[in-house]
């Protein structure tokens, strides 16, 4: 069953000041319900492009996790909630989203929101008018940009090999300063976002280093539970740990406990999803591994985030044919699996784990996997 909703907003929205690039200031009329406003409107227009629809999602949630798809007319869309703590959402004009390009557009609730958006690559085009926290996100977005094109300038002459690395490390640098400097909403968002994107040991420190003065600023903020599962997840995720069971379902539909699908000597687990292309290429590395252990006491179960269904996932079993029959699904993060392991978006993981549960490796490479289960088979042939 899809979680995702169509809704038709009926309201009007009447805002003032001229649309600006993100991160210009400038003004919104709420609208006031006697001395009172009860709701806020994130509203605007779609330039260009054929989407029927623009997908809206909570930013402390994956989109592909839920969705609100609020309608286009005549190149507008408007879209009301009731009036309470800020929140981010997230916006991507539907074509965006089907096409797997989910660059989205963030804007905080607060006070109402105009959006002009651009679909395919013209992302850089859109602008926005409204709350000051969505006018302080996209100002620093701005200024970022500008100061890494600065650092990319500076450092040009160096060996092209560490450019790359140094860069990063700007960009953490650069976060960083601004989240010690600004605990607001925004930066908890910044937090969100450099966790999401990236999977590095740089970024969880930072996290890390961050997180409790959040926690304590916005101890009901969504972000909070979030945040804190991922660093909890990257914690447990280290070699000599016990790893953390998990349910998801098969191919039938059926609940399914990951205990019951270990092997007698080592098992992999693989965490992959039909959209993600560094997952399935690993995935094909591992096959000389499991046909040489298999019948040694080995084996790989696929853990699969999904969207909306599993037809993307059972054409990619069709076309692959992985020689392992394992396969289960966390459909639209329906157990959270991914974010209990602190599992970024970004090329899912591996995990080898001993007959007992105990984590063997960490993102491994198959000739680390190999080289371990021969040590393994040595000592219980």
């Amino acid at each position: 069953m899809y979680r995702l909703i169509q809704i038709t907003v009926l309201t009007i929205c009447v805002t003032t000041g001229s649309n600006i690039a993100a991160g210009q200031e400038t003004t919104a009329k709420p609208i006031v319900l006697g001395a009172i406003q009860r709701s806020w409107m994130i509203s605007g227009e779609l330039v260009g492009g054929k989407s029927k629809h623009i997908v809206f999602a909570k930013a402390h949630e994956h989109p592909y996790a839920r969705q609100i798809l609020v309608p286009v007319i005549d190149g507008k869309f408007q879209f009301t909630l009731p009036a309470g703590h800020p929140e981010a959402y997230m916006l991507i004009p539907e074509e965006n989203f089907n096409a797997g390009l989910l660059r989205p557009f963030v804007v905080f609730s607060g006070e109402n929101v105009y959006v002009t958006l651009h679909p395919g690559e013209g992302y850089a085009a859109n602008t926005v008018s409204g709350s000051p926290l969505t006018n302080e996100y996209h100002k620093f977005r701005s200024s970022i940009k500008e100061q890494l094109a600065t650092r990319e300038a500076e450092i040009d002459s160096l060996h092209h090999l560490a450019k790359d690395s140094l860069l990063g490390m700007a960009y953490l640098d650069l976060h960083d300063a601004y989240i010690t400097e600004h605990p607001t909403l925004v930066s908890y968002q910044l937090i969100k976002e450099l966790l999401i994107a990236t999977n590095d040991e740089a970024t969880y420190r930072l996290a890390e280093k961050h997180y409790p003065a959040f926690a304590a600023r916005f101890p009901d903020n969504p972000y909070t539970e979030m945040i804190g599962a991922y660093l909890n997840g990257r914690y447990q995720l280290q070699e000599g740990k016990q790893y953390v069971s998990f349910h998801a379902d098969d191919l039938e539909g059926n609940r399914v406990l990951a205990d019951s699908l270990l092997a007698a000597k080592a098992t992999l687990l693989n965490f992959w999803a039909s959209w993600c292309g560094p997952c399935i290429k690993k995935t094909r590395t591992m096959v000389p591994v499991y046909e040489a252990f298999n019948e040694k006491g080995f084996d790989i179960v696929n853990i699969a985030r999904e969207i909306r269904n599993t037809d993307a996932l059972v054409a990619l079993l069709e076309r692959e044919k992985p020689p392992w029959s394992a396969n289960l699904i966390d459909l639209e993060s329906k157990y959270g699996v991914w974010t209990k392991y602190g599992i970024t978006n970004e090329g899912g993981a591996m995990v080898l784990i001993d007959a007992a549960g105990a984590i063997l490796a960490v993102n491994p490479t198959a000739d680390e996997v190999k080289d371990i289960l021969e040590k393994i088979v040595a000592i219980q042939p």
